[in-house]
């Protein structure tokens, strides 16, 4: 039977990562991302303090979703004065939105919907937090491997954007005009699993079993 679990973003979760997304402080102090050598435990040492102090400050900044034990999907979202400037160039976020950092789905669950569900979390959360948006800086010239989310993507998961930039637009999602979303992330997570299983069985990619673990691929935030 098929294991599925959604679990809070904790310092003990980024254990499951991919290494560079454990070891990326890109959002959270203003650093590089690590390169395919650059992975330290240094990295991945902060990032838990930093994961550590915003669990305690406002709960944990993020959402991961475990299938049969295998991290495949997480979201990173924090407060604007708990993240990294963006530089003077990129607008500010407003002080009523909880910022969706960065998401990262496992490449063989992508096109799937999880990427929906992460951010129904975070609209989830933002509600939790009784602030009124849900932002997001988007990329208009996203390749694979970067930290700020593709703005067609966001778009399309029915952000708008809220201030402009040639490159990196504020985008906005308001909390009270979002249709309603799943009462429980595990039960989406559960239908999606349903969904997706018969394709995923036809097209010869590895079901998710006990005895099959899913396997994590490119770890790209």
């Amino acid at each position: 039977m098929t294991t599925r679990r959604v679990g809070l973003l904790d310092a003990d979760a980024l254990d499951g990562l991919p290494a560079r997304c454990a070891s990326c402080v890109f959002w959270e102090l203003g650093g590089p991302r690590p390169a395919t050598n650059g992975v330290t435990a240094e990295g991945t040492a902060t990032k838990r303090a930093w994961v550590a102090g915003e669990t305690l400050a406002d709960g944990p900044p993020g959402r991961g979703i475990r299938i049969d034990d295998e991290v495949v999907a997480y979201v990173l979202f924090a407060p604007a004065g708990a993240l990294a400037g963006r530089g003077p160039a990129v607008p500010t976020p407003s002080p009523d939105a909880l910022v969706l950092a960065t998401t990262w789905v496992e490449p063989q669950w992508r096109q799937h919907g999880l990427g929906r569900l992460l951010v129904q979390a975070a609209l989830r959360e933002a509600h939790r937090r009784e602030v009124g948006a849900v932002e997001a800086w988007g990329d208009r010239r996203f390749s694979e491997g970067g930290c700020v989310l593709p703005a067609a993507w966001l778009l399309h998961e029915g952000f708008v954007v809220h201030r402009e930039h040639p490159r990196h637009p504020l985008m906005r999602i308001d909390v009270r005009r979002t249709a309603a979303w799943a009462d429980s992330l595990e039960q989406a997570v559960a239908e999606l699993l349903e969904r997706v299983r018969p394709s995923l069985a036809r097209n010869g990619a590895p079901v998710p079993s006990p005895a099959g673990p899913v396997r994590r691929g490119a770890s790209t935030p």
